[in-house]
């Protein structure tokens, strides 16, 4: 990590496996990196959707000695639940309706390096138990078999929620979380640090400006300050889909506050500093969550298909959080549950590329 030569205590923005880190945080995430990869046990990655969790279980993997081996991200909130002992343990040739051949698993396609497990927490209950056996004996068992095989895999996980709050209420297992949170990793929101969301917009206004043979060659301030001042609740992501977008839609060498969707320049034009931010600290994490899915799919008009895109969360995985958090619609009433109104709050940011 470099220091501006101009101004000491700036640092540049420097991109390590796919990770831009801007931050003194950013750096410490780096660091962590390093230090998981140097060994072999499991690690833990934790942080709100859209903070690059996916890029931290790759670096980890490239970084560490089964880079040259396989390595399977697999997202098991994507997952069908009557399906992920299939997907991840493998099946025997007639195991259930539909198995017409016996089947390899993700595990024992990544036997010799590296699975990352996303989403871990939507596993059910039988799952994480058949998990918490290969993690303890290093064996898994196919659907439809009696016999064990042998799988050499480094097992990195992730998860969006809570997990801390998952076990307390009995939600998760507590000997598979303790076998899990041997190294944790959590990834700040883009929120929590100022002056991220705008060494972040420059970096995707070059990339993608390269990419799309443009001719964007300055930010106005007016664009700056919308995109500070909205609290990108899918983070990292959204922000780069957002800036992709702008300079796909580009005519002129300015990325002008008018190519930013409306949703991110209403949020912008509903905040002033008297206003009260819906996030504050003495939250919880749950609410934290709880308010920003509201956000989301306030700026899409209840769209929860665009707002599980934006989260970066399969539909299942937000219906599951809209139930927890009382969210859901009540089918036999006239009445609908209220969502925040427009979105507030300013923003600052972890650094990824996502």
């Amino acid at each position: 990590m470099r220091k501006n030569d101009l101004h000491p205590d700036i640092y540049v923005p420097v991109e390590f496996e796919g990770i831009i880190a801007v931050s003194l945080p950013m750096r410490a995430v780096i660091q962590q990196i390093m230090e998981a990869a140097s060994s072999d046990i499991p690690v833990l990655v934790t942080g709100e959707t859209g903070t690059g969790k996916e890029l931290v279980a790759a670096a980890i993997h490239n970084r560490g000695k089964r880079k040259n081996k396989p390595y399977v991200p697999v997202n098991t909130g994507a997952m069908a639940p009557e399906l992920i002992a299939s997907e991840l343990f493998g099946h025997e040739k007639g195991a259930y309706t539909g198995a017409l051949d016996a089947r390899a698993g993700l595990f024992e396609q990544a036997h010799g390096g590296t699975i990352f497990l996303d989403e871990i927490s939507t596993m059910d209950d039988k799952t994480q138990a058949s998990l918490l056996r290969v993690l303890e004996e290093k064996i898994v068992r196919r659907v439809g078999s009696v016999k064990d095989i042998h799988v050499d895999v480094r097992v990195i996980a992730a998860t969006n929620e809570n997990i801390d709050e998952a076990v307390e209420q009995k939600r998760f297992r507590e000997d598979l979380y303790y076998r899990l949170d041997v190294f944790r990793i959590h990834l700040p929101p883009l929120r929590a640090r100022p002056g991220a969301v705008t060494l972040l917009t420059d970096h995707f206004v070059s990339y993608f400006d390269s990419i799309y043979k443009k001719n964007v060659r300055a930010v106005p301030l007016g664009t700056y300050r919308c995109l500070r001042r909205y609290p990108w609740p899918g983070n990292v992501r959204e922000l780069k889909n957002v800036i992709q977008r702008a300079v796909l839609m580009a005519k002129g060498e300015e990325l002008t506050p008018d190519l930013i969707p409306a949703r991110i320049r209403e949020g912008a034009g509903s905040n002033s500093d008297s206003q009260v931010l819906p996030i504050h600290l003495g939250m919880t994490l749950q609410a934290v969550e709880k308010e920003f899915i509201q956000m989301t799919l306030a700026s899409t008009g209840g769209n929860k298909k665009e707002a599980a895109a934006i989260l970066g969360i399969s539909r299942r995985a937000l219906y599951n959080k809209l139930k927890r958090h009382g969210l859901l619609k009540e089918k036999n009433h006239g009445t609908k549950r209220g969502l925040s109104g427009k979105i507030r709050g300013a923003t600052e940011g972890v650094e990824s590329k996502d």
